[in-house]
């Protein structure tokens, strides 16, 4: 199996034969220690070669939710029609959809070519940043999600941008970059920290899958993914309780 759907299944509790299927599949279970954050809800939708895996806790939402979309073309579920239906469908059973995301994978193998601006940190290093405020998005400090490596942009020794990536499920761990000062945005700086601290995960730990998260209102953000050499692994509905 892929790396993907290495954690698609534990994220779904999935087996590989089910992984391989061509079918839309349907489930309800609780989430599990092992899934991703977004899969440790009431529900996860994923859309993945035009397909969808649906993993509710309510059996009888699942019920609801296969009769509507079971023979849907995942290519098209975001369609408002399609949406305006689910909201239905998840609403008279007390459920809701809590956000809404595009995944970014590595389409190749990079190689680590840090340039002297930049510093590679360290786990045991990452809890020294945590009392720079400017930081929101590259470190979490969260136990359940640790952070696990980050990548450093400095100009006369002043942090400039960050990249950092933390652990979201056993196979998966999540890239997250800002740049600090905004003199250096659109010079390519955050696509470099993305490349870098990729290459190094796949050298290090060719185990997991490095993922890149965003909004699809983030255009800015969508196209650092594609620029850094990544590219649209799957779409993802987190469902919680209204």
């Amino acid at each position: 199996m892929s790396l993907i759907t290495t954690q698609l299944g534990l994220d779904f509790q999935l087996s590989a034969a089910e992984l391989e299927s061509s079918r839309n599949l349907f489930m309800a279970k609780p989430p599990q220690p092992a899934a991703r954050f977004w899969a440790r809800d009431e529900g996860d939708i994923v859309i993945r070669d035009n397909r969808l895996f649906v993993r509710v806790t309510d059996p009888e939402a699942l019920t609801a939710l296969k009769q509507a979309f079971g023979e849907e073309d995942g290519a098209w579920f975001l369609s408002m029609a399609n949406l305006t239906k689910l909201t239905t469908i998840l609403g008279g059973f007390g459920l809701k959809v809590s956000n809404m995301a595009p995944f970014f994978v590595p389409s190749q193998r990079f190689v680590p070519n840090l340039i002297p601006e930049m510093l590679l940190i360290e786990a045991d290093e990452i809890p020294t940043y945590r009392a720079n405020k400017a930081i929101t998005m590259a470190f979490g400090y969260d136990r359940l999600c640790p952070d696990r490596l980050g990548v450093a942009y400095h100009v006369d020794s002043e942090l400039k941008a960050i990249a950092g990536v933390s652990q979201n499920g056993d196979a998966c761990w999540e890239i997250s970059v800002e740049i600090l000062d905004p003199q250096y945005r659109h010079r390519g700086i955050a696509v470099q920290l993305v490349k870098q601290l990729t290459a190094t995960i796949q050298r290090r730990r060719p185990d997991i899958l490095p993922v890149y998260g965003t909004q699809f209102s983030h255009v800015q953000s969508m196209n650092v993914a594609i620029r850094a050499g990544f590219v649209l692994g799957w779409t993802e509905l987190m469902i919680g309780k209204c």
